[in-house]
């Protein structure tokens, strides 16, 4: 018997990597699995004015639950993340 495929969603996006790594952190101190997915282009250890978008990825079955910690703790802390996107 083959092992189930997880199917991974984007619920965050960002240029900035370290940004995408302080997200992954929150997640997964509530337990919410997760990895990152990089699709930047841009020169080590140029961190501004990057191509691409480092993304935050979580199997399907957890996309709402991720979604709305990242809301609620942009929410909580009086604003939302400028310019980020759900993937």
């Amino acid at each position: 018997m083959m092992p189930e495929r997880i199917a991974w969603e984007s619920c965050y996006a960002t240029p900035v990597e370290a940004e995408a790594h302080v997200v992954k952190g929150f997640l997964e101190q509530y337990g919410v699995p997760c990895v990152l997915d990089s699709n930047r282009f841009g020169a080590q250890p140029l961190t501004f004015c990057a191509l691409g978008q480092v993304r935050v990825l979580v199997p399907s079955d957890w996309l709402r639950v991720a979604r709305g910690l990242i809301k609620g703790r942009g929410e909580r802390r009086g604003r939302i993340l400028p310019g980020r996107q759900h993937g």
